[in-house]
């Protein structure tokens, strides 16, 4: 079962926030996208799609709007 994210909006759509240096140094160490995105997920939180994009966001493989366009919307008070 996926989780949530662990991890807020702003966080997200800062490109040099920790989290997404963290997936950088993931990827330079020679992890393969299938072991960055189990990691990302075990430790952020989110389904597998969303750590494939958290993952080429942190890339800039793909502008970040894909990735907020994937998340659920808080529901309406």
């Amino acid at each position: 079962m996926d989780q949530p994210l662990k991890v807020g909006k702003d966080t997200l759509l800062n490109i040099n926030s920790v989290e997404y240096q963290w997936i950088r140094n993931l990827v330079s160490e020679g992890n393969s996208p299938h072991q960055v995105n189990t990691v990302i997920q075990r430790c952020l939180g989110g389904s597998p799609d969303t750590a494939d994009i958290m993952r080429k966001v942190a890339l800039k493989q793909i502008p970040v709007n894909q990735l907020l366009r994937r998340l659920p919307t808080p529901p309406m008070n």
